[in-house]
């Protein structure tokens, strides 16, 4: 278990917060999450910024880009205030399950160790992709005002995020503090995300590594007689069935979160798709294109997780037909309660477990629905340009 949420430790921990503490309360030091007030503190600025060039539609859509994104970085991090007790429970739950599982055999510890090590590696490569974004969004802004100044001798002061301050930020020292503030601020949308959505990938890479050991467990379960085969079967039940709760309790503190997500990504495709035919020669196409590929991640992590555990779940229905199951066809009322057992389980795993965003399914068949759609959009505009 020592690979378990390590990344989002130290991510969410930039946060105030612990999630290993053995108290209820895990936001022990708010006086951390200053980046986030300080993008709550912008966003006003922002706002103006929408407002005041709604006559221009390149400018429009730039600064509705940056809106988006503040309302989403906002909403993460509320719902990681409002979600940290139910993610604490969720926490020792996992733990718990974790640490029993483990002590029943060396393979069942082998499958949760390299079910955290690979999402280890893939929460490490997200965490990246998005500091990443965060360094290019920083340097825009001087590489606007270069290529300006360069062009035509003269260039504007440009911002990380577009702001309409009531000071002149031509002056030197206030443009100066205006982009430290802006830079500084917009930490506080990339590590609720970062925190937020790499948690959902390590619950979810427990749960299926929980379903892989109750088909571990019933592809095994004949014992010396049918009343400890009983006994066997009850107990992978009893594991499946806990899972299943888990996935439910993680996906009812997900799901205004997966919508709010979709939601928001689909307005920021929209506007960064126009942006990006906009300026697909430039160097700001480069910016445009790196951003989209970051919606992209975003909305891939949730749907290869969601796709990973429908899969996983749905597999104990194979995995009892590959059991031992024809060896207690035998007479007698245990043999027929074994076979009853099994089979409306069956039943039950057909379905698998589906993670939702309330009225849509987070699988990889709805993001090739959203690649072949931005791609599709992207297309067209470039065709009309």
């Amino acid at each position: 278990m020592e690979n378990f949420l390590q990344v989002q430790k130290s991510t969410i921990a930039l946060l105030g917060f612990d999630l290993f503490s053995d108290k209820q309360e895990m936001w022990k030091r708010p006086y951390r999450a200053i980046n986030v007030f300080g993008i709550a503190a912008i966003f006003p600025f922002i706002l103006a910024a929408v407002i005041h060039n709604w006559k221009n539609v390149m400018l429009l859509a730039d600064a509705m880009v940056a809106l988006l994104i503040t309302i989403l970085g906002l909403f993460k991090f509320s719902m990681i205030l409002y979600l940290r007790k139910d993610f604490r429970r969720l926490i020792v739950k996992f733990r718990l399950l974790m640490g029993n599982e483990a002590e029943q055999g060396g393979e069942y510890a082998d499958i949760i160790n390299e079910a955290n090590k690979q999402d280890q590696r893939m929460c490490s490569i997200f965490r990246t992709c998005f500091l990443l974004a965060w360094a290019l969004n920083s340097v825009l802004p001087f590489v606007r005002m270069g290529l300006s100044y360069w062009l035509a001798g003269h260039a504007e002061p440009e911002l990380p995020f577009p702001c309409l301050f009531p000071w002149d930020i031509h002056i030197l020292r206030n443009y100066a503090l205006s982009f430290v503030w802006s830079a500084f601020a917009s930490t506080g949308v990339v590590l609720p995300a970062v925190s937020l959505d790499t948690i959902f990938c390590s619950f979810t890479s427990n749960l299926c590594a929980f379903f892989k050991i109750a088909q571990y467990k019933v592809v095994r379960f004949k014992g010396e007689n049918l009343e400890k085969s009983q006994a066997t079967l009850n107990k992978v039940f009893a594991l499946y069935q806990t899972s299943l709760d888990m996935c439910n309790d993680l996906n009812l503190c997900y799901q205004p979160i997966i919508c709010a997500q979709f939601f928001i990504s689909s307005l920021q495709l929209c506007m960064l798709g126009y942006l990006f035919s906009i300026t697909f020669a430039q160097t700001e196409g480069v910016y445009y294109a790196s951003f989209i590929a970051t919606i992209i991640i975003q909305a891939y992590i949730y749907c290869y997780c969601g796709e990973n555990l429908k899969t996983e779940s749905a597999l104990f229905e194979w995995a009892i037909y590959d059991s031992p199951w024809h060896e207690s066809l035998g007479a007698g009322g245990a043999s027929t309660s074994i076979c009853r057992s099994l089979l409306i389980s069956m039943m039950r795993a057909h379905h698998g477990f589906r993670i939702t965003g309330y009225f849509f399914e987070a699988n990889m068949e709805a993001f090739s629905s959203i690649v072949r759609t931005a791609m599709s959009y992207i297309t067209m505009l470039r065709s009309f340009s």
